[in-house]
């Protein structure tokens, strides 16, 4: 079947594990596994990392408890938000959540279900957390009996830039405020260092909560050119074309007509549009891979193809094409980054799974909910 579908390489991720943890031998290592695993599927991805890893982190109640259900055993610790309705799931199924409220831990207290805790720490991000004049509020947290508080964790807010200043001052202060409520808790461990601060600052804690480096991708030109980690970027994303024609000077194409031809050329469609996650941003501007040369998109992306200049080259029906061959330099070409392209990869998009140079599992989500 020739649909558009995502490549998976699971060697290439445990072996970006092991070159990351062999760098900090003693922290535990997190799996960030948040947003499907960044698009690339996070049931399977942590069912073939689970013994390599000793958490995983995720944003949602429900991107937990898919892991559970997928026999994941391994510590899960939700990052962000879960409501009081939500708590008693999270004990049945021991899943650690983000303490950053002292009212909302009260609630949360109320309600009698044991739970394991981790405290928020704002040191400089901005989203969530206790700041550094709340140490009273920190305290308090041990009096709620029902949470068990055995970690602390913060967030850097620019470990993947130049200049280091703030994120050193972000450590000292997670230094502070742990010195000031170590004696209140028993942390098992506390963690701080992301992507960017685990394989270029090298600044290590208890544990390490390593996100788009996993997929091979460095959060940054300034961390890549900054560590000695050679990562591999452990997906490819795949179409295919379906037309081919050749047009005279003056042809417009796609809506809007905001590329007309200049002089005859060749074009293909492509089985791919905004519909599958491709930005329609990328409109007279994005390039893809058949035969491996760069072909220019022309004119706007349709919700299911666009059209790219494939003049000089021997196109047929059926060629394979290559998406974000440089994920980077593509999200840098419309404002964005290679987060948001990974993320943005849509269900309609089958995930095929390669290990050991042969599939073992092809994820087919529309498919399935098709059939069930």
């Amino acid at each position: 079947m020739q649909e558009t579908y995502l490549e998976i390489n699971i060697d290439k991720i445990r072996n970006n594990i092991l070159k990351i943890k062999k760098i900090s031998e003693n922290s535990k290592f997190c799996a960030v596994v948040k947003a499907n695993a960044y698009g690339l599927g996070s049931d399977v991805i942590c069912r073939e990392i689970e013994d390599i890893v000793d958490y995983f982190a995720v944003a949602r109640l429900s991107e937990a408890l898919l892991l559970r259900r997928a026999g994941i055993i391994k510590p899960i610790l939700i990052l962000g938000y879960v409501g009081l309705d939500d708590i008693e799931k999270c004990s049945r199924n021991d899943i650690d959540i983000s303490i950053y409220d002292f009212g909302l831990a009260q609630e949360i207290n109320k309600l009698g279900y044991k739970i394991r805790g981790h405290v928020v720490l704002d040191t400089g991000h901005g989203r969530i957390g206790f700041r550094e004049d709340e140490i009273s509020q920190i305290k308090k947290l041990k009096d709620l009996k029902n949470i068990d508080i055995i970690s602390a964790f913060s967030h850097f807010a620019t470990a993947d830039e130049e200049d280091n200043s703030f994120t050193i001052k972000q450590e000292e202060i997670f230094d502070r405020i742990i010195d000031q409520v170590k004696d209140d808790f028993a942390f098992e461990f506390v963690h701080l260092a992301n992507s960017a601060a685990t394989i270029r600052q090298k600044i290590f804690k208890g544990m390490n909560r390593v996100g788009i480096s996993l997929y091979g991708l460095y959060p940054s030109i300034v961390v890549k050119d900054n560590t000695e980690i050679e990562l591999e970027k452990i997906f490819k994303l795949y179409t295919y074309v379906h037309f081919v024609k050749e047009i005279e000077a003056g042809t417009p194409i796609s809506y809007g007509r905001t590329f007309v031809s200049d002089k005859p050329m060749k074009v293909a469609s492509v089985a791919i549009g905004y519909a599958d996650g491709y930005n329609r941003l990328f409109s007279n501007k994005g390039q893809v891979y058949i035969k491996g040369k760069a072909c220019k998109v022309l004119g706007r992306v349709c919700m299911d193809q666009m059209m790219v200049d494939v003049s000089g080259l021997d196109v047929k029906i059926g060629e394979k094409v290559e998406i974000y061959r440089d994920i980077d330099r593509d999200a840098d070409l419309i404002g964005t980054i290679s987060y948001e392209l990974m993320t943005n990869i849509s269900m309609r998009v089958k995930r095929i799974y390669i290990k050991n140079g042969e599939v073992i599992e092809a994820r087919d989500y529309l498919g399935e909910l098709n059939e069930s």
